[in-house]
């Protein structure tokens, strides 16, 4: 690896303290270093670009935050492959393995060679109307349908999978997740939890209207497919999609949601300190 992109969140680096530690490392070994042009600014460093037009130079991604840092960064960076090492700023850092305190010695071990290469499945969201397909974003977590604004009205749709009917539901919403978001909003409305490494799909409903909805586990290859109740349209046209909880899009009417495993990728750099089911004890345990 020679050349590294630094992409810290501001607002939880305070003084960018970690981001320059990281930086002065890397200049003095003499590795290439890119920044997001206000980082660049703010350090007085000449390093400054606009990532979108070099993240093909890039071999790495160092991403300083929380686990919303990470997710947010890594839909930009999956369909160029890059590996991401995530330093945990945040709180519960299920992304970002490596603590603050360990960057600089982690950064000296991923130089070495030493470390491994976590591949996390993504999910793709396409938009269905008048028999055309238009995709709309890829996630590493989750894609959630609910209403944004009359949230005391229960929302009713159908979950189609490889387009046979699963089942009808009156709930809250739904949340289609990853492995990786299954600790996530999955989690909260009483979801299964895989192991990040596996590939599926996790159907949730949110809050169902019903003593007998439970949570549904596919393969990576089903195709899931939801359908929203058609006089449920017509009502404040507030029924919103949102992609990792950071992206979002009000349905239309006549819109279907079909959403399938991506073809792209988020490859995470651990250098194996973190064992997944300690780190579940640790950070969820009592």
């Amino acid at each position: 690896m020679d050349t590294f992109i630094i992409i810290p969140n501001v607002n939880k680096d305070d003084n960018l303290e970690v981001t320059q530690l990281l930086i002065h490392w890397l200049e003095v070994n003499q590795y290439k270093i890119i920044l997001p042009n206000h980082v660049a600014q703010s350090l007085n460093k000449p390093y400054g670009a606009d990532l979108n037009s070099v993240y093909k130079e890039a071999d790495c991604a160092i991403i300083l935050g929380g686990d919303g840092t990470i997710i947010h960064s890594a839909r930009e960076l999956a369909e160029y492959s890059i590996p991401i090492l995530g330093i945990n700023l945040g709180h519960l850092g299920f992304l970002a393995e490596v603590e603050k305190g360990d960057a600089v010695h982690t950064l000296k071990q991923v130089v070495k060679g030493h470390y491994s290469m976590q591949k996390r499945m993504m999910l793709d969201a396409h938009l269905c109307c008048d028999e055309s397909t238009k995709k709309i974003g890829h996630a590493l977590n989750d894609i959630v349908i609910t209403r944004s604004r009359s949230l005391s009205r229960i929302l009713r749709f159908k979950i189609y999978v490889n387009h046979t009917l699963v089942n009808a539901y009156s709930a809250d919403g739904v949340i289609i997740s990853t492995p990786t978001g299954s600790t996530a909003y999955n989690l909260s409305a009483g979801g299964p939890l895989l192991n990040p490494k596996d590939e599926m799909i996790i159907i949730t409903p949110i809050c169902p209207h019903s003593l007998y909805s439970r949570s549904i586990v596919l393969s990576k290859e089903d195709i899931v497919k939801i359908v929203i109740a058609q006089d449920e349209r017509l009502i404040d046209q507030d029924i919103m999609l949102t992609i990792d909880g950071q992206e979002g899009r009000v349905l239309k009417e006549n819109e279907e949601v079909l959403i399938t495993k991506s073809k792209y990728y988020t490859s995470l750099i651990t250098t194996g300190q973190n064992n997944y089911y300690e780190l579940l004890r640790k950070k969820l345990g009592n």
